[in-house]
């Protein structure tokens, strides 16, 4: 298959992606609608004939940080915990001038590539 084709056919796959994704979305807001939920957060199990529904909700938290520290809270009523990040743009800097520094302490493996075609016309 030429790669035009293969072009036109991921196009496709994608549209009909979205089409799919955005009837899922209209169903689930239909469904939720039609459930009256007691739990902010956690998971709910209803039934109907033919179908068990388990719902889970979740509430999104973020952390004023500045805020936090002011608290000066004593270690027994902390809660926030640091995760070590890596930095990306550092790291590769220090990959320059010293691969091995990164090579043993980072395990490097590939991510799913993305793809993005646009259709260009003459």
């Amino acid at each position: 298959m030429d790669l035009k084709t293969l072009c036109r056919q991921y196009q496709l796959a994608k549209e009909n992606e979205q089409l799919a994704k955005e009837g899922r979305l209209e169903a689930e807001k239909a469904l939720l609608d039609a459930i009256r939920l007691e739990k902010q957060e956690g998971t709910e199990t209803f039934a109907t004939e033919g179908f068990k529904i388990k719902i889970t909700s979740k509430l999104t938290r973020s952390l004023d940080f500045p805020a936090y520290q002011a608290l000066d809270l004593p270690a027994n009523l902390a809660f926030v915990e640091m995760k070590p990040a890596i930095d990306l743009k550092r790291l590769r800097a220090i990959e320059m001038v010293d691969p091995a520094i990164v090579a043993s302490c980072i395990t490097v493996k590939p991510a799913k590539p993305s793809i993005k075609i646009e259709e260009v016309t003459a």
